[in-house]
């Protein structure tokens, strides 16, 4: 799980968070940042309230009997659920009509009938199941109890009607596990997890099989709960945790799983669970499997996802060694197939388009043609978008760093595809830290290069989807090897002619925040100015004071990071945390941070603001008393990318849309600095707000 990513400067579909390179003036790299400020005039950016807003179209899934299609789409101004006849979207009608936050995820029920629906209360992250009976028209409350948290354990086509859900009624930090009747919302408790167990694994008849339990080491060991007893099944290391899973178990016991165990990169496996024998259904070929597509009737594996830099498909069957040749030529980029219709004759593609927003396509399999389907955000697709290309970057080590280059549109490339005059250069930072940034759209990539700004997102070490030995690189080196690949892709950079040394800054929500703040306490000459999203400042704290349900994490988080219950861990934590080297950071910083984040709480934003108050250093708070680690509400996440664009704007000068509305709709909080950033308290008063507070 990590620290987390937010939708805040990204697509739903990317787990991405931020960082962002900034510059000030100086002779003889290119055009001075007065000069670069009048090169792009703000009339001809892209807006912000398009560029932020809820994608149009996201998360596609095609009903069990394939006649219907269910996604997010926007109902005044919030995503809900909505459902349409699979080929006549513009019959679409709204399943849901909440008013506030947006579901974090739904899914069909097994037969159709019903769509299983999670939304927390206010980023709390307590997930409520609500139940959409489309027969009836109606949604409930399955959960009802914003303290509680809801996991969909099983949904099985030999129980349509009902599903297994875990919930943590009963101890916050481990569920019991609850029948649930579809049509009528009432649970019925069917496994009580005396032995806590972190997580379950059921059969299709909703027989619990498996159980989970955390060790003091970080690794997971799996007990076949057999009529005479618990069992010792499996054991998957810490080393393997995060990229071995289980995908799931048949009625005759045969479980699928992505699994390192065996190698670095995670495979696709079968395991006996009478016989524990393990079979190797296909080996990763450059980086852990991530997807596998099986052939929808007869189960056969057709060939396997992989996404070493951009997103590749190895084809696993030969039978569908032509059809992956014409589906590839066709594809407008790097696809996922995300959804198959039970007769076998469609697939759904999410497709990466070049300069463009992400699109939906079906692939007909007979006449084997692609047909466009919609875009993600089609007000975005007349827009001219910066390109974005993979790049590979060496670390001062040897490593080979994944990482995206965006460059400004109106950049002049030379032979080498670099610009031919450095530009400000925006370092997106993502979080975790064991996520990792890919190459789907990615709306901060878009906005920062129309501002004028190249970005680069890298995935250091301790990133995912690249090896078990990649992720463990970055065990305990928090600020320093992991944060030393930030700083030689800076160098790379800057050695590539992209920018220059004193046109850098730093940005990044949750890991991404934290880094930020290391970039500015513990190499500030490196960097003009920086913006902290919920990253913890205190590393000791971060460990400590964990949420209940959380708490089964916690281990993880000790081998991985450090040990704040020894003298020797905490002083170690201490020596990684930039509250302890805070009278270092000169730049101007921005920080944000919502009341309700359970994963990085608002004390530690409060507190390395307050420390920096009291020193006189530039600080500026911007806080949002309605949201959580996730800013959810498009009114939030576009009133944030105005300040923070005002905020880079005087770091980096580049060009900045007026500030407008952008701030009327949102409930943001300016707790420090507000005077700091032009035009920002001026924008606050004309949006209606409370009065600005702690300047």
């Amino acid at each position: 799980m990590g620290l987390g990513v937010g939708r805040l400067f990204r697509d739903s579909a990317c787990a991405a968070a931020l960082a962002v390179a900034a510059f000030g003036g100086g002779a003889g790299v290119g055009l001075s940042s007065s000069a670069f400020a009048r090169s792009v005039q703000p009339e001809t950016l892209v807006p912000r309230d398009l560029l932020f807003a809820s994608p149009t179209y996201s998360e596609l899934q095609i009903s069990p009997d394939g006649k219907q299609l269910a996604f997010l789409h926007p109902l005044d101004g919030v995503l809900n659920v909505w459902v349409a006849p699979v080929d006549d979207l513009a019959s679409a009608t709204p399943v849901t009509r909440f008013d506030n936050r947006p579901p974090d995820g739904f899914q069909w029920s097994a037969d159709g009938r019903f769509i299983l629906i999670f939304k927390d209360v206010g980023g709390e992250e307590h997930s409520q199941l609500w139940i959409a009976n489309l027969e009836k028209g109606t949604v409930i409350n399955a959960t009802a109890d914003p303290a509680v948290q809801t996991k969909i354990v099983k949904v099985s086509k030999r129980r349509p009607g009902e599903i297994l859900v875990g919930m943590n009624i009963r101890d916050r930090r481990y569920r019991d596990i609850y029948r649930i009747d579809l049509a009528t919302g009432a649970r019925t408790e069917v496994f009580r997890n005396a032995p806590n167990y972190i997580d379950v694994v059921a059969d299709p008849d909703f027989n619990i099989r498996l159980g989970v339990r955390g060790n003091p080491d970080g690794s997971s060991t799996y007990f076949r709960l057999d009529p005479a007893g618990p069992q010792e099944f499996m054991t998957i290391p810490l080393a393997s945790l995060r990229n071995s899973k289980v995908l799931g178990l048949d009625a005759e016991g045969k479980m699928t799983m992505l699994d390192s165990r065996d190698g670095d990169k995670a495979g696709l496996v079968s395991i006996d669970l009478a016989t524990g024998k393990k079979t190797s259904l296909a080996a990763a070929a450059r980086a852990d499997i991530v997807d596998p597509l099986l052939d929808e009737e007869s189960g056969a594996l057709l060939a396997t996802r992989e996404d070493p830099l951009v997103s590749e498909w190895t084809v696993r069957a030969d039978s569908a060694r032509a059809e992956f040749a014409a589906l590839e030529a066709a594809a407008a980029g790097p696809f996922k197939i995300v959804g198959q219709t039970p007769d076998n004759a469609r697939w759904l593609l999410l497709e990466t388009v070049p300069n463009r927003p992400d699109r939906y396509s079906w692939w007909n399999r007979k006449d084997r043609a692609l047909v466009p389907l919609l875009s993600t955000r089609p007000d975005l697709e007349q827009r001219a978008l910066a390109r974005r290309i993979p790049v590979t970057i060496a670390s001062r080590d040897g490593l080979t760093l994944p990482s995206y280059l965006t460059l400004p549109a109106d950049a002049k490339p030379g032979a080498d595809g670099m610009p031919t005059a450095p530009v400000p250069l925006v370092l997106l930072v993502h979080g975790g830290p064991w996520l990792r940034d890919d190459l789907a759209f990615d709306p901060q990539h878009a906005w920062l290069a129309d501002r004028g700004y190249a970005v680069l997102s890298v995935n250091f070490r301790g990133s995912g989807g690249f090896g078990s030995d990649f992720m463990s690189k970055g065990d305990r080196k928090w600020s320093e090897t992991m944060h030393d690949d930030l700083l030689d892709a800076v160098q790379w950079a800057i050695d590539k002619g992209v920018t220059a040394k004193d046109k850098v800054a730093v940005m990044g929500l949750s890991y991404g925040g934290y880094s930020t703040l290391v970039s500015l306490s513990f190499t500030p000459d490196r960097f003009q100015c920086g913006v902290d999203l919920a990253g913890p400042s205190n590393l000791t704290r971060l460990i400590g004071a964990m949420p209940d349900w959380w708490t089964w994490q916690r281990p993880q988080f000790v081998n991985r990071v450090g040990d704040p219950g020894t003298k020797e861990g905490a002083a170690d934590l201490m020596r990684r945390s930039p509250i302890a080297r805070v009278d270092a950071i000169v730049k101007p910083l921005l920080v944000t941070n919502g009341a309700n984040d359970p994963r990085i709480f608002p004390d530690q934003s409060q507190e390395i603001v307050d420390a920096l108050k009291a020193r006189g250093k530039p600080v500026t708070y911007a806080f949002y008393p309605d949201e959580g680690h996730v800013y959810a509400k498009d009114a939030t996440n576009i009133s944030f990318a105005a300040i923070a664009e005002h905020f880079l704007s005087q770091c980096l000068g580049g060009p900045a849309e007026p500030y407008g509305n952008d701030l009327a709709g949102s409930r943001v909080e300016l707790k420090a600095g507000a005077a700091l950033v032009p035009g920002l308290e001026q924008a606050f008063k004309d949006s209606g707000s409370a009065a600005v507070a702690g300047q």
